[in-house]
């Protein structure tokens, strides 16, 4: 199977991604020194696709829309959750 490497679509499997582990690790109840884990951990799948895109399937436009999203995100985690 053949994938399509376009920018675009590399934004919505990281935001996907992202969304789905996310809802997944809030079901865990977390306790008030570790209210950031459940975001933390929920880019680590974005940052496992986002290698295996650029290193096996050669994708490298949509290795950097999940890159992108990754790093944004992880950004607007550390600054607005202190």
């Amino acid at each position: 199977m053949k994938i399509k490497d376009n920018f675009w679509i590399g934004l919505l499997v990281g935001a996907a991604c992202f969304g789905l582990f996310f809802l997944l690790l809030s079901l865990i109840p977390w306790g008030e020194p570790y209210r950031r884990a459940p975001y933390m951990l929920a880019f680590i799948p974005g940052v496992i696709l986002f290698r295996m895109l650029l290193v096996k399937w050669n994708c490298d436009r949509m290795g950097r829309g999940i890159l992108l999203v990754t790093v944004v995100g992880m950004l607007l985690v550390f600054f607005l959750f202190k």
